[in-house]
């Protein structure tokens, strides 16, 4: 089996303990996931099973009930229509029988008697109803009548008795009675049965006892449940259902509704359909051709099975914290002098150099420690060899880069006030002397190589005033600074070649309007030196590759952008130094400095005004 190698060199990377409690943990998390599995396979298989066979008892238990119900109510009508006040009743009928009110009194009075002394007590029936051959309709005067219900049912009686059944279960439809006060017409079954006269033998009309869906339901609602729903449909609409609301409802609208295999389903035969949702069981009701559907929802049955996986999870859980806890006891006690020595390393390798390990143990790990301990005395004293290299080798490295850079800026200088000479510009040259006197002040300053940001504008102002002087009327500038940004600490000479290349690069193409913008603003712990010049700028191209040590073939005059980020990130850290930054016109340069504010020892009083520092011509 190949193992993935990141995986594989984690586990390589942890240490002996916890190499020895991965494998037996993960050999006992799979023993008793299997084992779960495994129960979790019969116990769903077997709850399955049993669901499925207590579904069918239900369903039979169901059909015998409606058998028995089904025999009751015939018999029922049979008593009825053998009785002499049936007889009697549609016998005396009459084509004027909703006219005649004596007639209509006579046949009520006949009527009452006989729905009060045969079936009248039974409240499994919502309507009894007489027909004659007339069309006329016998119930109780207490009932209300809907007129388009009612002409349905009188055409279904109509059809009946001119059919040559007997008696016959009809479907579903709304009632075309409600007692006087109720506020709906209700969804019933109607039986109907025809009646012989006892004299001559002939049709004199028939009995229908309308049979609410509440009654039929009521016979099985002890076998349902709130996961478990029993209804019969017929042809493919619902007829019976404890769900109201189903009634009227065709089959063929659900997804699961198979209507070629569940109209070849014969009797006695057990259809089971099954979704994510739910279990539909379907058998055929042979009496009355009805389909039976029993709906269990797999809420139940995903609960119970979920209360015992989860039982069996907090049984595994147990033992195999248990486990763990007895194994890592037992690899402690071995492994603990090699995780001693193991934490010294790691401190030692953190930078504390004068740990050393101490087991106090014997046999090889004292052999090894007495070692170890040896080697660290040797490296020790190889470090401070190398730190008093490294330092030799820093000092040697800002002396060349100081070399570099000061003579260039001098030769430049010299070179211009030459040419202020020749032209018989001498109190212009005076001026530029000064300035250079003022400005090679600050680059010597007893040779520190750290100044204040105050010392470092002032020097950065006596360079621009002669680079005004060299180049007069190209550019002004201005200097910002806050009082407390001025004692912070910057490597002298940081901002002439920034200054410089933007006298020199920035405003090449420009005869006048250049402007110089330096300024220091403080945030969190972090100093920002913005230096912004409204000159051509670079392009993206230029701006990214500047500072690229693989690419040093973009230089700015004098001794370049690429010397001064090396000297701040050799002071200050690799974190700091001179950033490049988009800007909309010009060039954006920002060097990032640490906000150390301690006061500058010996530094010479800071001439740079707290706010702001403008040239004379801005003034102006």
């Amino acid at each position: 089996m190949h193992i993935p190698r990141s995986i594989s060199r984690r586990f390589h990377n942890q240490n002996i303990a916890g190499r020895i409690i991965i494998v037996i943990s993960a050999l006992m998390i799979v023993t008793v996931l299997g084992f779960i599995a495994s129960l979790f396979v019969a116990y769903r298989s077997n709850l399955a099973r049993e669901q499925r066979l207590s579904i069918e008892k239900d369903m039979t238990m169901t059909m015998e009930k409606l058998d028995m119900f089904f025999d009751m109510v015939e018999s029922d009508s049979v008593s009825v229509l053998v009785s002499e006040d049936c007889q009697k009743l549609l016998a005396s009928s009459s084509p004027i029988f909703e006219n005649d009110i004596l007639l209509r009194h006579q046949q009520y009075k006949i009527l009452r008697d006989l729905i009060n002394g045969y079936i009248g007590q039974k409240g499994i029936y919502h309507t009894i109803a007489f027909y004659d051959l007339y069309g006329n309709c016998y119930v109780s005067e207490s009932l209300e009548k809907d007129d388009s219900n009612f002409r349905a049912q009188q055409k279904r009686a109509s059809d009946f008795l001119s059919s040559s059944q007997v008696s016959l279960v009809t479907g579903l439809h709304l009632s075309p009675w409600r007692k006087q006060g109720s506020g709906y017409y209700e969804s019933c079954i109607s039986y109907f049965h025809k009646i012989n006269g006892r004299d001559n033998g002939r049709l004199i009309g028939m009995i229908e006892l309308e049979i609410p869906v509440s009654s039929l339901v009521n016979l099985y609602r002890t076998v349902m449940s709130d996961t478990v729903r029993i209804e019969f449909s017929s042809g493919q609409m619902i007829i019976v259902s404890p769900d109201g609301s189903r009634l009227y409802q065709s089959l063929a609208q659900e997804d699961w509704y198979d209507a070629d295999a569940l109209s070849s389903l014969s009797p006695g035969t057990l259809y089971m359909q099954e979704n994510r949702s739910a279990w539909r069981f379907c058998k055929v009701y042979p009496d009355q051709n009805w389909l039976m559907i029993s709906t269990v929802q797999k809420a139940g049955y995903w609960a119970s099975l979920r209360n015992y996986v989860i039982a069996l999870l907090f049984l595994s859980v147990c033992l195999l914290l248990g486990a763990i806890i007895l194994i890592r006891y037992l690899v402690n006690s071995i492994t603990s002098p090699i995780r001693s020595m193991t934490q010294t390393v790691v401190r030692i390798g953190q930078g504390d150099s004068e740990s050393r390990i101490s087991t106090g143990e014997g046999g090889e790990i004292g052999i090894l420690e007495t070692e170890i301990n040896r080697m660290l005395d040797r490296i020790q004293t190889l470090m401070d060899e190398n730190v008093q290299k490294e330092q030799l080798k820093r000092e040697a490295e800002m002396s060349m880069l100081q070399l570099q850079m000061t003579p260039h800026f001098f030769y430049n200088i010299l070179e211009s006030i030459v040419g202020l000479i020749y032209m018989d510009e001498k109190k212009t040259a005076v001026q530029a002397i000064q300035h250079l006197s003022g400005f090679y002040r600050g680059v010597l300053n007893h040779g520190k190589e750290i100044i204040s940001i105050g010392q470092e504008l002032e020097t950065a102002r006596n360079y621009l005033e002669i680079m005004m002087i060299c180049h007069p009327g190209l550019f002004t500038y201005q200097i910002t600074c806050s009082e407390s940004a001025r004692s912070c600490a910057v490597c002298k000479l940081s901002l002439q070649p920034i200054l410089e290349n933007a006298v020199h690069h920035g405003f090449q193409d420009m005869e006048s309007g250049g402007l110089i913008d330096v300024t220091v603003t403080e945030q969190e712990e972090q100093i920002f030196i913005d230096v912004k010049d409204n000159g051509k700028g670079m392009d993206d191209e230029s701006r990214k590759r500047v500072l690229k040590e693989e690419n040093s073939g973009f230089r700015m005059e004098s001794f370049g952008l690429r010397n001064t980020d090396d000297r701040f990130k050799l002071y200050f850290g690799p974190d700091y130094g001179v950033r490049i930054l988009r800007a909309d016109q010009g060039t954006w340069i920002r060097i990032n400095l640490p906000r150390e504010c301690q006061q500058i020892m010996n530094s010479p009083a800071d001439p740079v005004p707290a706010q702001v520092e403008k040239s004379d011509t801005a003034r102006e």
